[in-house]
């Protein structure tokens, strides 16, 4: 696609919405890969950087220097955080749909017309995600990144908040409508990813395509290594998600199917804090999961053997290695 040399667009169908933080080594590459999108539509990109204290906000610049009308930059003058950057993002996005995209993550080519075609010919879909690539953040060689083996071809949003997301927000696109109906919680810190999703195809259905349309790039000091697998930050992450729980149940959401995605939640808290030697994060992280719910053999051979952790921390890694998995680091 070439620059736009008219500050006149047409109204965007598609709105690509970019989150950006101190990424000038990627934000570049990023947008070009959205801008090179061939699609029989205009799309617009929306770019919310967070206060970022590099060069990020003058790369955004010049890309809306010379894609003048197809490029917003939504300036922050310091950091707000992920919920009230993709808040202020979202409230410009005129397009019927919206893309999510991580700064540091890139579109292959094809994506958005595939996707924007789904969700014009399946009315009922309310959402489209789709396989990525999980790369090393400078080589771009493939690296494992652990996601659920299970990936529905179809499903809702009792399942997403039931067993977790299994694809990243970076593949997702879904009717801006259906975003609208509520209001972004701003009270969600650090991990919002998951609220946002539900709340943009509650009540509808989702398809995941096997289809491998971008790369998501796994950066070790990045947001799931720092915050998310890293113990001593895992409280935010808890407290976050477990306002995302309460907000599905106010929804509406069956009590049940929440209290399994509570269980989950701290059943893989106590597997991370058994992994790294934390025996009495590890025991008291089981035995809450068990206080929600049961939800299968796994959950019930870790608490029933929470008294020997260290035996037990052996075997959960011997497990995994004949399994030919490797432990998740931070």
């Amino acid at each position: 696609m070439q620059p736009v040399e008219s500050s006149a667009m047409k109204q965007p169908v598609v709105s690509v919405v970019v989150l950006c933080y101190n990424q000038e080594n990627f934000i570049g590459e990023c947008l070009e890969s959205v801008l090179s999108q061939e699609v029989d539509a205009p799309f617009d990109v929306i770019v919310g950087d967070d206060g970022s204290t590099d060069k990020s906000r003058a790369v955004i610049e010049s890309f809306q220097a010379r894609y003048p009308g197809q490029v917003t930059l939504v300036p922050h003058e310091r950091n707000v955080g992920y919920s009230r950057n993709f808040a202020d993002v979202i409230a410009k996005a005129t397009g019927e749909y919206i893309a999510c995209l991580d700064g540091d993550d890139l579109m292959l080519p094809g994506k958005l017309a595939r996707q924007l075609e789904f969700l014009e010919t399946q009315r009922e879909f309310g959402m489209v995600v789709h396989r990525m690539r999980t790369v090393h953040w400078t080589t771009k060689e493939p690296v494992p990144f652990p996601l659920a083996d299970a990936k529905p071809a179809v499903f809702d949003a009792e399942y997403l908040i039931e067993h977790g997301p299994f694809f990243f927000t970076s593949s997702s696109m879904f009717r801006s409508s259906l975003r609208r109906r509520f209001p972004v919680n701003l009270d969600l810190k650090v991990v919002a990813d998951v609220a946002n999703l539900m709340q943009s195809f509650y009540g509808t259905k989702a398809r995941y395509l096997d289809e491998e349309m971008g790369l998501y790039r796994v950066n070790p000091k990045g947001f799931t290594s720092t915050v998310i697998k890293n113990p001593a930050r895992h409280e935010t992450n808890i407290h976050d998600m477990m306002a995302t729980y309460q907000m599905a149940q106010d929804l509406g959401m069956d009590r049940a199917v929440v209290d399994r995605g509570r269980a989950r939640l701290y059943m893989r808290s106590a597997i991370m804090f058994l992994e790294a030697g934390e025996y009495e994060q590890f025991e008291r992280y089981i035995d809450t999961s068990v206080s929600y719910a049961k939800v299968g053999a796994k959950q019930g051979l870790l608490h029933t053997m929470r008294r020997w952790p260290h035996t037990l921390r052996s075997l959960y890694g011997f497990a995994k290695q004949m399994a030919g998995r490797q432990p998740v680091r931070a």
